[in-house]
């Protein structure tokens, strides 16, 4: 969509959410999220040997929280295990081009900017606080370590930013660039921008209910001033 499409839905947003790995940083670019995924399925799979066929469907390392969703044991190991690979991850993250811009011209004009992330919390805290961004944002609204149920697609998270921030979910839009990430936001209620920041993601980002989509941080930026 044109320029005019996402200034007009900007103008409409009183509040922005960002999801974290894609719009503000990539968090597995020194730590590949595939060899945490490999090391979080062999801890699984030692723990839970009978789950070794529904462990080895899973792509990521949230699929293999899920899978484990129903076993409590190992859902908590799982848990901890992918705490300690992101805090690690996050220190060879690779700041996304126009994420530090964007932020800042949602705090000059008067939009408070919040992380709304499937991705543990402390992590996001620690790369804001590395990065020098923390002061620009709101808000941070990761996934909830007790139930990997509660993540994006659900649009729990994005309702408990809004909540956090006395908004309506009406009045927030969200970014990212994850067909979830569209599913979530237009589930609670949200306007929606993808963030198709690989080829081929503009197709699906749409057809998962983005308003409008984007391929540069930078263009939020310019339409946010």
């Amino acid at each position: 969509m044109t320029i005019g499409s996402l200034a007009e839905i900007l103008r409409n947003a009183d509040v922005v959410l960002f999801d974290f790995d894609g719009p503000i940083c990539s968090v597995f670019d020194g730590y590949p999220a595939p060899q945490i995924t490999t090391d979080l399925r062999a801890l699984a799979g030692h723990v839970r040997p009978e789950l070794a066929d529904a462990l080895d469907k899973a792509t990521g390392p949230h699929d293999l929280l899920l899978v484990a969703a129903d076993e409590p044991e190992l859902a908590a190991r799982l848990e901890l295990a992918l705490q300690r690979a992101e805090m690690t991850a996050i220190e060879s993250a690779r700041p996304t081009p126009g994420a530090a811009e964007s932020l800042a011209a949602c705090n000059e004009s008067g939009k408070p900017a919040a992380i709304v992330s499937n991705n543990y919390a402390d992590a996001v805290v620690s790369y804001l606080a590395h990065a020098g961004l923390s002061g620009r944002i709101a808000h941070i609204e990761g996934r909830d370590p007790a139930d990997p149920m509660l993540m994006k697609p659900s649009p729990y998270l994005i309702k408990n930013a809004a909540r956090a921030l006395s908004v309506h979910t009406g009045a927030c839009v969200f970014i990212g660039d994850q067909t979830s990430d569209m599913e979530a936001g237009r589930a609670a209620g949200a306007l929606t921008i993808g963030y198709a920041n690989k080829p081929g993601k503009a197709d699906a980002l749409a057809l998962a209910g983005a308003d409008v989509v984007i391929e540069t941080m930078t263009e939020l930026a310019a339409a946010i001033r």
